[in-house]
């Protein structure tokens, strides 16, 4: 079975012939997911050849997606390199990990287009179906909402934001007994009671970003087998001595960089024997689909952090896993 390491070398040796980049900028309606009513969205299309790359930039602002399109216009891509190469110059060229990362997508399903494949028949793997779990987002009244989510889609996975203030023991116990969270994502922002709660009542539920001071109050242990990194993360290296030691990681491209550095995370997970999952960034376009290949590829059992956005009030939302095609050419499938 080929690893995330032995597929990010064979990305990287793929040539590209390139003819220009250029930016496409617009938005989606978000209400309730976002903290606007719409998504500002920036997508790199790198063409050549006859062919077009298409990858998503994750800035959160209009502005951010502006200077998006600034930095892609200065750069100058080679004609002819490869995605290693291109990679490297991006490295160089851009300082903001989510350009890179836009840019670095376009290029492989530029290549990938070139070569008439895709990341499935280049790892010589099947598409598996993806699990993923439902992240609500910042919520008013986080329980509610997710008691509200579990009325429309009762065996749905929840992943739930802690509010820097917490929960009381009571509201712990209302969430545990709905038998549905998998991931509490405390943004390296809690008290270590507040883990020691969520432990104590979510056992299995993986504890992502808990504050360094956690690991210090867990003499014992207990927590750290559950702790999964998210934020920390910024490069593979990260990984290989971190302050917190975690039992998992969510690998997420944009905060990392690139698609070939979640790779390398990805391999650093396998060789550590860590836990991994991969994580969406409010990705509303190619983003979303080129990181559940990611998953598909080497995290479909985990609860990814992958969902499609949630459905209109009266409809069913769908249900894990998802199933993804590998018939297409390119980094992922076409929407549909």
């Amino acid at each position: 079975m080929i690893s995330p390491g032995e597929l990010a070398a064979r990305l990287e040796s793929l040539p590209l012939a390139v003819d220009g980049l250029a930016v496409e900028l617009g938005s989606v309606a978000l209400a309730g997911y976002y903290d606007d009513a719409s998504r500002p969205t920036g997508i790199a299309l790198l063409a050549g050849g006859g062919e077009e790359g298409r990858g998503e930039c994750v800035a959160w602002t209009p502005e951010e997606q502006g200077a998006f399109r600034a930095a892609c216009g200065r750069l100058a891509p080679p004609s002819r390199t490869t995605v290693g190469e291109l990679s490297r110059l991006l490295g160089d060229e851009l300082d903001d990990p989510y350009h890179r990362a836009a840019v670095e997508g376009a290029a492989i399903d530029l290549a990938l287009r070139h070569a008439a494949t895709n990341p499935f028949a280049l790892a010589g793997r099947p598409a598996s179906p993806v699990g993923f779990c439902w992240s609500l987002g910042r919520q008013g009244d986080p329980l509610a909402a997710v008691e509200a989510f579990l009325a429309r889609a009762p065996e749905a996975r929840l992943k739930v934001d802690v509010p820097a203030a917490g929960w009381s023991e009571a509201e712990w116990a209302r969430l545990a007994a709905t038998g549905r969270v998998v991931v509490v994502d405390f943004k390296r922002d809690a008290e270590p009671a507040q883990v020691a709660l969520a432990h104590g009542f979510l056992p299995d539920a993986w504890l992502e970003d808990p504050p360094p001071a956690v690991i210090t109050t867990d003499p014992g242990g207990g927590w750290r087998r559950r702790v999964a990194l998210d934020g920390y993360v910024l490069a593979a290296v990260d990984l290989e001595a971190p302050e917190i030691p975690p039992a998992a990681v969510n690998v997420k491209a944009p905060r990392v960089g690139g698609w070939l550095e979640a790779l390398r995370c990805l391999e650093v997970c396998r060789r550590r024997d860590l836990g991994a999952y991969v994580g969406g960034m409010f990705e509303v376009d190619v983003g979303r689909r080129q990181a559940r290949v990611l998953a598909s590829l080497f995290t479909a059992a985990a609860w990814n952090d992958l969902a499609p956005p949630a459905p209109a009030a009266g409809e069913t939302p769908p249900a894990s896993p998802l199933a993804l095609a590998d018939d297409f050419v390119g980094f992922a499938p076409d929407p549909g």
